[in-house]
């Protein structure tokens, strides 16, 4: 059986795997660790990973990049439409008010689902990890942002069946990272608990976790994020730069010419690099347009000051983080920073102030979430034997249900109100299940919303779930017990209605569906996705059918989760 785990990046990923020895990142067809995260369409063919990013320069308008961004998020959000702007490639608004991403492909117009998309480049990670592995690969964890909502984890389990991968766990990209960091960890206290901070820079947001680290345990304390701050924010800054710069003293506007666009982010990702290690870096691009040669120079010091407003925003996370863990900064024992953004020294002179103490690189900063993600993958699977070490995840949401009810029953005149109360308050561990009890005559409806939207930016709503029809044999409010599940993957179901009489009686449980992305005609998005025929792909496999919620409640027995009960009218 495969134990393999997936780093999913907004602009790399990364495929490690479990053996005997340990855990290997694997090498890609290139001999490369890391594989972009691009796909590119042709006229005959797609280019998927190293040869998409190859080929995204001569075709922008058909490449597309920066795919978590897009999977599972409505057309309208904010965050979405400022991403839309830097795209290369056309994102419109789908029927259903998801984003639909348009590629010339095999000769016409196509529509993708950013899902599908995101189907297409696991498979080609499955396939990576296949090859390496010489066997079938199934069973996997993969890597997601702690700030993923309930629909953006179900996108992603869903681009998982596309690829006919099997998640056991969706696993926060920092705890991946810590358990990586701990596992191996032979000097870890048996009383008191060791505090580490884990800084994720990655390439387009900042993710903040302090773990606590006992012998053979980490227990998650906080989550903390900022979804627009990372790496490619640097070099749109830099951008932004230049492309004025070069307004003035060449006569040109690189926003109005996509190669031209894309050639000069290039540029000022390598300058933001050399100016990491370096004082002052040049910038030299041969006919970036209208046949015109640019050069131009920067200062470190000029970098930083053009970045003010991206770093201004660094210390929010952290003090979120040090406030929901209750922890002060001298409770901080250390400090390790990773991702690819995390190489800015103006972000590491800030954390030095912050903690008091200079961030540590002990970790590999672009492997460890992968291989914490096949870590986890080999706990979770019956076919590895691995040391004892247990993992304590927390939600970093609250989760509430709401439900119409009043003192007099509706059925009998009286007025309904709404009323709601919280189910998994956040920090709530990770797997979960709470038992609630409420007295109904007759068919209801709950519904599933998240207690505070001021840090996702999402609506409050998650899913309707009608309980019923049910009938009580005294003639009066039935009593029922009402299950929710707060599961591995983060995502949160009614399981089931129970009626509690004289005998237990399972009462009918259906959720409403809502039309999402993930759910637009399944049978043809998955004729989109796949090949047109078995030649018509570069690095990349055949994408596996897709069904509408297979892997969406799946996960380890719930003997680990705990439980509450309460009662409402």
């Amino acid at each position: 059986m495969s134990v393999v785990g997936f780093d999913f990046g907004n602009e790399n990923c990364l495929v490690a795997v479990a053996r005997q020895r340990g855990i290997d990142v694997v090498l890609n067809d290139e001999s490369n660790r890391e594989t972009p995260a691009i796909i590119c369409f042709g006229e005959k063919q797609r280019f998927i990973g190293t040869a998409g990013a190859a080929s995204t320069m001569m075709n922008p308008k058909n490449s597309i990049s920066q795919i978590k961004r897009l999977v599972g998020r409505q057309f309208s959000d904010p965050e979405l439409q400022r991403d839309i702007k830097s795209l290369p490639f056309s994102v419109t608004e789908g029927p259903d008010g998801y984003p639909m991403i348009h590629a010339r492909y095999l000769g016409e117009m196509r529509a993708f689902t950013p899902t599908q998309v995101m189907g297409m480049m696991l498979s080609n990670l499955k396939g990576i990890a296949e090859k390496n592995m010489n066997a079938a690969v199934v069973d996997c964890c993969i890597g997601i942002p702690v700030y993923f909502t309930d629909l953006q984890r179900r996108a992603v389990l869903d681009a998982a069946t596309i690829a006919g991968l099997h998640p056991l766990r969706l696993i926060h990209e920092t705890t991946a990272t810590a358990l990586a960091y701990g596992i191996y960890k032979t000097d870890l206290p048996e009383n008191e608990q060791l505090n580490v901070a884990f800084i994720d820079i990655g390439h387009a947001s900042m993710q903040v976790c302090i773990a606590g680290f006992k012998k053979g345990q980490l227990k998650i304390l906080s989550h903390a994020f900022d979804r627009s701050l990372g790496g490619r924010d640097f070099d749109e800054a830099l951008f932004h730069h230049f492309a004025a710069k070069f307004k003035e003293e060449y006569k040109i506007d690189v926003s109005q010419n996509a190669k031209a666009c894309l050639r000069l982010r290039a540029a000022c990702e390598k300058l933001k690099k050399v100016l990491s290690e370096n004082p002052v870096a040049p910038l030299n691009i041969e006919c970036l347009m209208d046949e015109k040669d640019v050069r131009g120079v920067i200062k470190r010091e000029e970098f930083e000051e053009i970045s003010i407003p991206i770093l201004e925003r660094v210390k929010r996370p952290l003090q979120k983080a040090l406030s929901d863990a209750g922890l002060a900064v001298e409770d901080v024992h250390m400090v390790e920073v990773v991702g690819s953004g995390s190489r800015v020294p103006a972000m590491i002179k800030i954390l030095t102030e912050f903690f008091g103490k200079e961030p540590r690189r002990t970790m590999n900063a672009s492997e460890c979430v992968s291989r914490g993600c096949a870590l986890q993958c080999a706990i979770l699977s019956p076919t590895f034997k691995v040391r004892e070490f247990q993992v304590h995840e927390s939600f970093p949401f609250s989760i509430s249900l709401a439900w119409k009810g009043a003192a007099v029953d509706s059925q009998n005149g009286g007025a309904e109100k709404q009323q709601s109360t919280i189910v998994f308050p956040k920090g709530n561990p990770i797997p979960s299940v709470k038992a609630l009890t409420f007295y109904r005559s007759g068919t209801f409806s709950v519904d599933v919303q998240y207690g505070d939207v001021t840090e996702l930016q999402a609506p409050p709503k998650i899913s309707t779930y009608t309980i019923g029809p049910f009938q009580s044999s005294k003639g009066e409010r039935a009593k029922l017990k009402v299950k929710v599940r707060l599961n591995l993957h983060g995502i949160v179901s009614v399981e089931s209605a129970t009626l509690l009489e004289e005998e237990e009686v399972e009462v009918p449980v259906s959720k409403e569906q809502p039309e999402e992305t993930i759910k637009i005609d399944s049978d043809k998005a998955t004729a989109e996705a796949a090949p047109a025929s078995g030649d018509s792909d570069v690095n990349m496999q055949d994408a596996k059918e897709s069904s509408d919620a297979a892997g969406t409640d799946n996960g380890v027995p719930d003997s680990a989760d705990s439980r509450f009960s309460t009662e409402l009218m």
